[in-house]
């Protein structure tokens, strides 16, 4: 009888087991973690005075034992009973998980046992296994397993494990009923909050590695244009060097090439995601310059940078393709001489530069339309990359209120602002 009991138990949990299936990878143990479902144990056993342990959706007990009163402690001792009371559970847990609600019985010893499922958004995960109290008072339809279950021998006619049964502590049904069901009330509500963070934190970790990939594919880009640059800048930088070298065996053409050379050097060996505003505008001067030398009394530009920012640090080379396009679209499409001026200041926590050039002030529209036949392959389409990877990276790094602005007004001029916090976590180096 016991035999055929127990393999009907297995049958069950193979059943219950199918049709979870698809939550046995989203376990009570990875929802909650056994230190975690042990101290639950402890803090409700504790409040309670009941005696707990948990299983998985199998029925098979996945913690340490709380509070188990001595006398059952004693009757586990022996193999064949603590296979009896293991037999027990599983009923209990198998009995929850059928019909998802909290099931009372009684168990082969006569004690009173409660199975309390654990349900998650329909799903069975598990079920806390509790009690061993006596109860004189229960309704005659809870199950009694004593009837199906049997020992080996009677345990009570011990004299010392008939004190131990004595000393266990007698509850009414209608306590211990509501004891329950509290008891299930909490421990679902937590199993919800689990799954909530836990699902919170997948799908952050998910946008996480978005975010990394993001990430690479940028620093691939900036490696990119790193080794691109402006080509037509280059092209037009050479040019008017061996121009120069035709005319005269002079400084001019010396100086020339020192510049381009040290332009190109810096920005093919710097390597730092951000440096100081020192170190930027230096930069930014040498290719001024060099546009001075191909574009003579054509370009002049200013310097309006206050000392107190040279120690700031700013993003490598977030200026420059904003300076590019000032020279371009501004300064190289006047007829008459032209100014660039490039200021920064402090404005509360952000740093601020503006890059102003009193050119035609030809707006998005207009340059597509005067340079549509070139079909972006010109200087231009060049700049035009540039600016666009440098608003992506100041949004990426520091949220949508920092892209760039660019205002154009017909016949004044252009100016581009460039904003972005005072401290931030980069540190220059």
């Amino acid at each position: 009888m016991d035999n055929l009991f127990e393999s009907d138990l297995h049958s069950g949990f193979h059943a219950i087991s199918e049709e979870n299936g698809s939550i046995s990878n989203f376990s009570i143990a990875r929802l909650f973690g056994i230190k975690v479902l042990e101290n639950i144990q402890d803090k409700i056993a504790k409040a309670t005075g009941l005696a707990f342990v948990t299983v998985d959706y199998r029925g098979e007990p996945i913690t340490e034992m709380t509070s188990f009163t001595p006398f059952c402690q004693q009757v586990r001792k022996d193999e064949n009973a603590k296979r009896i009371c293991m037999s027990s559970d599983a009923f209990g847990a198998i009995q929850a998980a059928v019909t998802q609600k909290t099931y009372v019985y009684f168990c082969p010893c006569g004690l009173i046992e409660i199975a309390i499922p654990i349900i998650v958004r329909g799903h069975y995960l598990g079920g806390f296994i509790g009690g061993q109290i006596r109860c004189g008072d229960a309704p005659t339809d809870i199950c009694r397993l004593e009837s199906v279950l049997h020992h080996d021998r009677n345990h009570r006619e011990d004299p010392e494990m008939e004190r131990l049964f004595e000393s266990i502590a007698i509850y009414p049904y209608e306590k211990f009923f509501h004891i329950a069901n509290l008891v299930s009330l909490i421990v679902n509500q937590l199993a919800e909050k689990e799954l909530s963070r836990l699902v919170q934190k997948e799908n952050l970790d998910k946008e996480l590695e978005v975010l990394n990939e993001q990430k690479k594919e940028m620093e691939a880009e900036l490696a990119a244009l790193k080794t691109q640059m402006n080509p037509y800048f280059l092209f037009k930088s050479l040019n008017a060097i061996s121009n120069l070298s035709v005319v005269e065996d002079a400084p001019r053409t010396n100086r020339a090439i020192n510049l381009f050379a040290e332009f190109m050097k810096s920005n093919f060996s710097e390597t730092r995601d951000n440096v100081f505003v020192s170190e930027e505008i230096e930069n930014l001067e040498r290719y001024l310059k060099i546009q001075k030398e191909r574009m003579g009394d054509q370009l002049e530009y200013v310097l309006d940078i206050s000392d107190e920012l040279n120690m700031q640090k700013i993003p490598s080379r977030i200026l420059l393709p904003f300076v590019e396009r000032a020279v371009f679209y501004g300064i190289g499409q006047k007829k008459e001489h032209g100014t660039l001026r490039i200021a920064a200041q402090y404005q509360g926590d952000d740093v601020v530069f503006q890059i102003e050039d009193n050119g035609p002030g030809f707006g998005d529209k207009k340059i597509a339309q005067l340079f549509k036949q070139y079909k972006g392959s010109y200087e231009g389409g060049a700049i035009e990359a540039s600016i666009a990877f440098s608003r992506q990276r100041l949004v990426n790094s520091f949220g949508s209120g920092y892209d760039a602005v660019i205002k154009s007004a017909d016949g004044v001029g252009t100016t581009s602002t460039v904003r972005y916090p005072k401290n931030f976590d980069e540190k220059a180096n």
